[in-house]
């Protein structure tokens, strides 16, 4: 990896001209200030970064600050056409949660309208729209998160962000929903039977029975409460687990351009050795999204109409700059964009 290399005595930064430089541009020679070399860490001047389209850091040379203020620039720069993509993220997600309600409402009109003693059509419709609502749902969202994702990666890399480079994704939808399936019955049912297990546990711990009499018995002490919590701990640090490291495989659709199970692989294999800052990074951009939709919410509530768009951004943005970190040294192939 190359080192930054110290400015002669006297050399002033190529981009603030009133601002003593400390490194040279390993590409173009340009001498840059501590902003520009992100405080001498960076080889790359911001003009060079933006021209070759790369991120400046890799699994083994990356920390939130430095990835913070890469990310935080790109969104700054390019707020307003990030805010229409949220927007169009938000809107899809919307379209699909209405098909969800339309099924919905419709099958409780049926429902009362038939009676109690013709219940079935109601429920098979609510049943029905249900399942239909929930696939619609998760592949327009699919097109959306994709969509949002790709343009923030643009951004990052020093490319002009284009909406309809949003829908260039769309064609994927099909690996995101085998993804998106195969992480959430992957973890749930396994967790569904653990927790099932756990209440089991639980009520033998308390002396009980599996009886209706002996599972009044079994919660009248502490055991049964003790086990519970501290087995619910223990399986949400197990699902976190094994969930963290496969958030990376929507990224990997996207900018990987391989199929779902291979990112899936790649996912977990990116995240391995890497969950801290995974849940680290999310954590802060959540927080930074919620302190935008208050200010959104302070602003007589119009406000939200921006803040979340622009929040969403930067929520999938900061997270994409981690992602493009451990994908930089990874030994993953290159990465087939479209």
């Amino acid at each position: 990896m190359l080192s930054p290399q110290p400015a002669p005595a006297g050399a002033m930064c190529a981009v603030h001209q009133d601002v003593a430089a400390d490194t040279v541009c390993t590409r173009c020679g340009n001498f840059m200030c501590s902003t520009c070399s992100d405080k001498r860490t960076g080889t790359l001047c911001p003009a060079c970064r933006q021209s070759l389209g790369t991120w400046p850091y890799s699994r083994e040379d990356y920390d939130f600050s430095r990835v913070w203020n890469s990310v935080f620039e790109a969104w700054r720069r390019d707020i307003v056409m990030l805010g229409v993509a949220g927007m169009v993220m938000m809107g899809l997600s919307f379209a699909g949660q209405l098909v969800m309600q339309v099924f919905s409402v419709i099958g409780q009109m049926m429902l009362v309208g038939g009676g109690a003693k013709n219940p079935a059509p109601g429920i098979i419709v609510m049943v029905v729209g249900f399942i239909v609502g929930f696939i619609v749902t998760l592949i327009v969202q699919g097109i959306g998160i994709m969509g949002l994702i790709r343009v923030g990666i643009d951004s990052l890399l020093g490319r002009k962000v284009e909406i309809p480079r949003m829908f260039t994704q769309a064609k994927k939808v099909w690996r995101y929903t085998a993804v998106q399936l195969a992480i959430g019955f992957g973890v749930a049912l396994p967790l569904m039977a653990g927790f099932g297990l756990l209440f089991a546990v639980a009520i033998l711990a308390g002396g009980g029975s599996f009886s209706e009499g002996g599972l009044k018995e079994a919660f009248n002490g502490p055991a049964p409460f003790i086990v519970l919590g501290l087995g619910g701990v223990a399986l949400t640090v197990a699902m976190m687990w094994v969930v963290i490291p496969l958030t990376f495989a929507q990224f990997e659709l996207v900018y990987g351009g391989c199929d779902a199970m291979e990112a899936l692989r790649r996912g977990w294999a990116l995240g391995h050795g890497h969950r801290l800052p995974t849940i680290g990074y999310g954590f802060v951009a959540g927080m930074v999204v919620m302190l935008l939709a208050i200010a959104g919410m302070l602003a007589l509530c119009v406000g939200l109409l921006i803040a979340i768009p622009i929040g969403y951004a930067l929520f999938f943005m900061v997270q994409a700059g981690l992602y493009l970190a451990l994908r930089n040294g990874s030994g993953l192939p290159p990465p087939v964009e479209s």
